[in-house]
């Protein structure tokens, strides 16, 4: 009799690897068979994949693959876009060459399902979008958003820019423009003004250029005509004086001429006669005609004048000469007068919604962008940097500033009208402890916003954080005594007791926001406007704003309220970096610890070589009950206790 027994192990794991063995019961008696081993093996392992690649149009490269089993041997498949690639079976490892190729697709290197993705080099294609902003009376700031680059990066753009035709058919020559890329956006200069011009973008990498993008149409504003008026004669006839000029030419005007002004300057008196031209008045009218002026009056004062003066001087020269004498010489001055009811500033200003109290304070205060000229980078973060330029004077020279500019992608429109707003009552702060704000200047930053710039006074020794780092721990280190440190405490106290007399809070007092002068004295800067620069020592909270949270008074962490007592908290933090000489706050305490760090009445511990008196000064800045902080003509008058 024969027994016949078969086992099925569906699905095979790792863990039906073992020693099998079958039992046989007969009348109680057990009879087994001898082990056998089973040993699952796995699949094959990669040790090397492919990767993705970029290659150039028909041009040849290599692919590898390389696996490991058991079990052995291993043999290798390529899949192209799913479909096995016929006649190109080998062993592991394998260099499969692929010829030149123009299409975009995915190769597999089969037993894995890896995927790399192979990408053509191809001309990128057709920006997507191309729009101006800030136009002024010489200058376009234009803006593009590139096409898909073809896998090859970008590097330069060609903008082509014409004259709008003036009629169908008329052919402009175009002039072109060539920037780097990124960034996808650049300064258009040497327009004229008032005029409307045709713009187009394309841009290129390693393998040519883009095609042209649709030509977008813009114009320049108005501005003051670029020349004096022609032919200025000036006749003497009887009793009348007739001052004769030829218009400026209509192509020099850079809008719609609205009148002259004319001065008659003669001795120490002047008189100014406006002619204003009427506003139906065509320019071509005016272009080849002279224009008259009767002064029947300024000549009779004039004629009064030069009776007296000869009667004086015993001169019996005639009286029609006395005008052509070296000493009393008729001088007629032509000042142009504005054509544009607004200009570029304020057409900025009031298409970010800004009011017309506010545009009035800033109206003497906002600087021209093209009066000001951008230099090297003196220092940069996250949200903005600092950078040196210069600023040009009315009397054609120019002035080493600090500019400090912000990313325009961390400022929505209501930031702006508060920085504006800010700056607006900063200007007349006048205290040798406050730095002097110059201006605001507002450069074209998106197709949306403006990006406002601070204009500051170029400080060589910059601010007074890097100042003290670089005493400690540059390259030549410098002794600071005591007395320079109290110095420097003391000048920040001069400066926030004037910004607090005058009801201004700071809310962002630190070593790194006050600026060192030549001198070795140190003004108060940064009042809350640039607090965004420097992104290390700010902290966001969810969806709070970032926050200098090493210097915010405790219950400014809980509530976001800021009063003159969280000033003098910051003040005190202030102190700490002095006398430690630029150590960050709170060793080792992380940003987020801070809040219930405070909370427990810790505070910064007594830096090392500080006297006990400055310390106490320090921690009573500190205390959590704010009526028990002192105010900053006390913590001025301290110190100074202590030189």
């Amino acid at each position: 009799m024969t027994l016949l027994s078969t086992v099925s192990i569906a699905r095979v794991q790792r863990a039906d690897s073992g020693d099998y063995r079958c039992r046989l019961r007969v009348s109680d008696i057990e009879i087994e068979s001898q082990p056998i081993s089973i040993q699952v093996e796995g699949l094959p392992t990669f040790t090397r994949q492919p990767d993705d690649k970029n290659v150039t149009r028909n041009s040849t490269f290599n692919l590898w693959c390389e696996a490991v089993g058991p079990p052995n041997p291993i043999r290798i498949h390529w899949l192209r876009n799913g479909v096995r690639v016929k006649g190109y079976i080998t062993s592991s490892p394998s260099n499969y060459t692929v010829p030149g190729d123009r299409d975009t697709h995915t190769r597999v290197c089969m037993h894995t399902h890896t995927r790399m993705h192979i990408h053509t080099h191809i001309c990128t294609y057709t920006h997507t979008h191309t729009c101006t902003h800030m136009h002024i009376h010489t200058h376009i700031f234009l803006r593009w958003t590139p096409g898909h680059d073809g896998f090859s990066p970008l590097t330069t753009c060609q903008i082509r820019v014409s004259k709008a035709p003036r009629s169908l058919g008329e052919v402009r020559l175009a002039r072109i423009i060539n920037t780097a890329a990124p960034p996808f956006q650049s300064d258009v200069p040497g327009l004229q003004a008032m005029t409307w011009y045709n713009m187009s973008v394309s841009c290129s990498n390693e393998l040519g250029h883009s095609p042209v993008s649709t030509w977008v149409q813009s114009n320049t504003t108005e501005g003051v005509p670029s020349v004096y008026p022609r032919n200025v004669t000036v006749m003497l006839n009887e009793s009348m004086l007739v001052i004769r000029w030829k218009a400026p030419p209509q192509d020099r005007v850079n809008g719609i001429l609205m009148g002259y002004d004319v001065i008659v300057t003669y001795g120490t008196r002047v008189n100014k006669v406006n002619w204003p031209l009427s506003p139906s008045s065509s320019p071509d009218t005016i272009g080849s005609d002279s224009v008259y002026i009767i002064l029947g009056v300024v000549c009779g004062f004039c004629l009064l004048l030069l009776v007296l003066w000869a009667a004086i001087c015993m001169r019996s020269r005639i009286l029609d000469t006395r005008f052509g004498g070296e000493k009393l010489q008729p001088i007629v001055q032509y000042r142009p007068q504005k054509s544009y009811n607004r200009s570029a500033i304020k057409i900025t200003l009031g298409n970010l919604g800004v009011s017309d109290e506010l545009q009035a304070k800033l109206q003497d205060f906002m600087i021209m962008r093209n009066l000001l000229s951008i230099g090297k980078v003196l220092g940069e973060g996250e949200f903005g940097s600092v950078v040196e330029g210069h600023l040009k004077q009315l009397d054609g020279t120019s002035e080493k500033v600090a500019v400090k500019t912000m990313k325009l992608d961390n400022f929505s429109q209501r930031e702006i009208e508060e920085f504006l707003n800010e700056a607006a009552c900063m200007k007349d702060f006048d205290h040798p402890n406050v730095i002097r704000l110059l201006g605001v200047c507002l450069e074209a930053g998106s197709c949306h916003f403006p990006k406002p710039m601070v204009i500051l006074p170029f400080m060589r020794y910059g601010d007074l954080h890097s100042f003290l780092l670089r005493s400690r721990l540059g390259d030549s280190p410098l002794f600071l005594p005591t007395q320079t440190l109290l110095k420097f405490m003391i000048d920040i106290a001069m400066g926030m007791e004037y910004l607090s007399g005058r009801n201004f809070l700071h809310r962002d007092l630190a070593a790194r926001n006050c600026m060192l002068r030549d001198d070795m004295t140190v003004c108060v800067a940064d009042f809350g406007l640039s607090k965004k620069i420097y992104s290390g020592d700010y902290y966001r909270q969810g969806r709070i704003a970032k926050m200098p949270v090493k210097w915010i008074a405790v219950e400014s962490l809980a509530d976001r309220v800021f009063t003159v007592k969280s000033d003098v908290w910051a003040f005190g933090v202030t102190m700490w970096e002095i006398a430690t000489r630029g150590m960050t706050p709170y060793p080792g305490i992380q940003n987020h610890e801070i809040y219930d760090y405070l909370l427990l009445g810790n505070r910064l511990k007594q830096p090392t070589d500080c006297l006990d008196e400055l310390y106490e000064i320090m921690y009573s800045c500190w205390r959590a009950d704010l009526l028990d902080r002192p105010v900053f003509t006390q913590v001025r008058e301290l110190p100074t206790k202590l030189l």
